[in-house]
Order: structure tokens, then sequence, then C-alpha cells
């Protein structure tokens, strides 16, 4: 990685931690729909239930290297 301030890199990330976090409420909306459909009756929502949790679980973990990257960042630790 190349160096760059410190600062315009903190800003980056929170943009990131915060595009993470509205995908991973749609990702969490898109996962009750599918439940409350397939709790109603609606068959052959296995695959959609599984991939939609798979996709929170993927954002939920690029959300974690991002907050451990600002805060190292923060605390000037790479």
């Amino acid at each position: 990685m190349t160096q760059s301030d410190p600062m315009l890199e903190a800003a980056r990330l929170e943009r990131e931690l915060a595009d993470l976090a509205q995908e991973r409420a749609a990702c969490q909306a898109l996962v009750r729909e599918l439940l409350d459909k397939e709790a109603d009756g609606q068959a052959g929502l296995a695959a959609a239930i599984h991939q939609a949790k798979q996709r929170r679980m993927m954002l939920a973990t690029q959300t974690q290297h991002l907050k451990a990257r600002l805060n190292a960042l923060l605390l000037n630790v790479d």
C-alpha cells in the first residue's frame, strides 16, 4: 500500500464502513423478507435464503476488517 495522508485514508475507510452498513441493512431486510415468505408457505426459497445469509456474513467480515484497519490507522500501527 502506498503512503497516503492518514486522515484521508481514515475518511475513505469511514465512507466504506458507511456503505457496508447500508448494504448489510439491505441484506438483512432481504433475509427477513425471504424467511417471512418461507414461513407463509412459499417453497423453493432455501437457496436464496442461504445466499443472502452468506452475503450478510461476508459483509460483516468485511466490516470487521475495515474497522481493524481504521483503528490501526488511528493508532498509527500498521
